[in-house]
C-alpha cells in the first residue's frame, strides 16, 4: 500500500473545489518517473478497460520494449567491457545493432517472429547480457526488462493481447499531449499527461491555464541512474531541478501540489544492496532502512518549496500497483473534488 507522508502544516486542511466546477488536474515529471503508467492506471480506473485496438498497440510497443533492451543490453557489453560468450549470440548481437533505429521499431511486427524470439531468449541467457543486466545503472536500460523477458513466450502468441498488467509494465513514450476527460461526483474532471523528457517540455506552458491541482511525479528509485537526454545528470537532480521550477512556478503560486515520490518498490530493492549515501553524502541515516531514506528523499524535494504553507499533498507509490493507486485516486477526489 502507499503512503501519504505529511509535509506542511496545511496537509490536513484539505481545501476541495467548489461542487460542479470543472476540474483540471495537470500530470508533471521528468522522463521514465512514471507519470504515464500512473495515467493509465486512472484511465483504468474510469473507463474500465482498453480496446481490443487500444491493445493491438501496446502488443506491438511491448515487442518493441524487448527488442529495445535487447539492444541497449548488447550496446552496454561493449560499453562496460562484457563479453558475450556464445560465438552464436555475437553474430546476432550484432544483427540486431542494426536495429538501432526508431523507426525500425516502431515497425516491429514486420520482423518479430519465433526465429527471432529464440534468438532473443538464448541471447538473454548469455553469460555477457546477465553481466551487465547486473549492472543497469551505469547505462540506460528499461525498468521493465526483465518482467517481459520472464513474460516473453506469451508476448510471442501469435494472438497476445496485453493483459492490463503488461500495459502497465509497457514503456510509452509521451509526446506532445494526452488527455483523459471523465465525471467524478458530478463534476467533470480533465487529466493531462504531457511528455516529460527535456524537448517535450516547451510545451507544458499551453497546459498551464486554469489548473485546479498539479500532479507531479518523481522516481525515487533513480538515485543512482543518470538521465537519458546528456547520460550524465542525477535523475534525481533532475527531478528536484523540475520540480523546484514548476512548483515555485509564478503561474502556480495558489495552485495545490500532489506529489508522488514513485517506483518505491524498486527503490526498496535496490537499497538492500546500495548505499544512498555513496550518491548523496548528505545522508547519514540507516543505509538499508527504507523509512529513513525515503523520509530523505521526501525531504530532498519538500525542501526545494518556498512558501513553507502551500496546499502540498506528499505520497509514496508504486504506480504499477493497482491498489495502490486505487488508494491514492480517492485521496486525490477528498483533496480536488467537494462530495
Amino acid at each position: 500500500m502507499g503512503n501519504c507522508l505529511g509535509g506542511n502544516k496545511n496537509n490536513h486542511n484539505v481545501r476541495p473545489v467548489v461542487k460542479n466546477k470543472d476540474v483540471k488536474l495537470l500530470l508533471l515529471g521528468a522522463g521514465e518517473s512514471g507519470k504515464s503508467t500512473l495515467f493509465k492506471q486512472f484511465k483504468i480506473l474510469k473507463e474500465g478497460t482498453y480496446t481490443p485496438e487500444e491493445r493491438a498497440i501496446f502488443a506491438s510497443t511491448i515487442k518493441g520494449n524487448i527488442v529495445r533492451s535487447m539492444i541497449s543490453m548488447v550496446e552496454a557489453c561493449d560499453e562496460l567491457g562484457e563479453e558475450i560468450e556464445k560465438e552464436e549470440n555475437k553474430q546476432f548481437a550484432q544483427e540486431l545493432i542494426q536495429l538501432d533505429d526508431e523507426n525500425a521499431l516502431l515497425n516491429v511486427d514486420a520482423f518479430y517472429n519465433a526465429e527471432l524470439v529464440q534468438k532473443l531468449k538464448q541471447l538473454w541467457s548469455d553469460t555477457g547480457i546477465q553481466n551487465v543486466l547486473q549492472r543497469r545503472d551505469e547505462y540506460q536500460l528499461l525498468d521493465s526488462t526483465e518482467y517481459f523477458y520472464q513474460r516473453i513466450d506469451a508476448v510471442s502468441e501469435k494472438n497476445y493481447v496485453p493483459t492490463d498488467r503488461d500495459i502497465l509494465m509497457c514503456r510509452t513514450k509521451t509526446t506532445g499531449v494526452v488527455e483523459l476527460k471523465f465525471e467524478q461526483d458530478g463534476t467533470k474532471v480533465s487529466l493531462i499527461d504531457v511528455g516529460g523528457q527535456r524537448n517535450e517540455r516547451k510545451k507544458w506552458i499551453h497546459c498551464f491555464e486554469n489548473v485546479t491541482a498539479i500532479l507531479f511525479v518523481a522516481s525515487m528509485s533513480e538515485f543512482d541512474q543518470k538521465c537519458y537526454e546528456d547520460d550524465s545528470t542525477n535523475r534525481i537532480q533532475e527531478s528536484l531541478l523540475l520540480f523546484d521550477e514548476i512548483v515555485n512556478s509564478r503561474y502556480f503560486i495558489d495552485t495545490p501540489v500532489i506529489f508522488f515520490l514513485n517506483k518505491k518498490d524498486i527503490f526498496q530493492k535496490k537499497i538492500e544492496t546500495k548505499k544512498l549515501s555513496d550518491f548523496f553524502p548528505d545522508y547519514q541515516g540507516p543505509p538499508h532502512d527504507f523509512d529513513a531514506t525515503s523520509k530523505y528523499m521526501l525531504q530532498k524535494f519538500t525542501s526545494r518549496i518556498n512558501d513553507q504553507n502551500r496546499e502540498f499533498y506528499p505520497f509514496i507509490t508504486c504506480a504499477t500497483d493497482t491498489d495502490n493507486v486505487k488508494n491514492i485516486f480517492d485521496s486525490v477526489k477528498k483533496i480536488v473534488i467537494k462530495k
